[in-house]
C-alpha cells in the first residue's frame, strides 16, 4: 500500500510514498557511504561531512527549477 506522508519543506507541502523513500535510500546507500568514506579519508571529520551534506541538500531543495515532484 502506497502511503503518502505530508512534509513541510521550505514552506511547501510535499507528499511522498514511504515505500519509494525506502527504495530510494536503499538504492543510494552504497554510493552515499562511499562518498562519506572518501571525505573522511582526505581529512574531514564526520561532523564536518554531515553538516556539509545537509547544507548541500538544503541548497538543492531550495532551487525552484528543481521543484520536488510528487509520486
Amino acid at each position: 500500500m502506497d502511503k503518502a506522508m505530508p512534509r513541510i519543506l521550505n514552506a511547501r507541502q510535499i507528499a511522498f510514498s514511504s515505500d519509494r523513500i525506502h527504495d530510494c535510500k536503499e538504492s543510494l546507500g552504497t554510493e552515499f557511504h562511499l562518498m562519506i568514506d572518501h571525505a573522511l579519508s582526505v581529512g574531514w571529520s564526520l561532523d564536518e561531512v554531515a553538516v556539509a551534506l545537509n547544507g548541500l541538500v538544503a541548497e538543492e531543495i531550495a532551487v525552484p527549477e528543481r521543484a520536488i515532484t510528487l509520486h
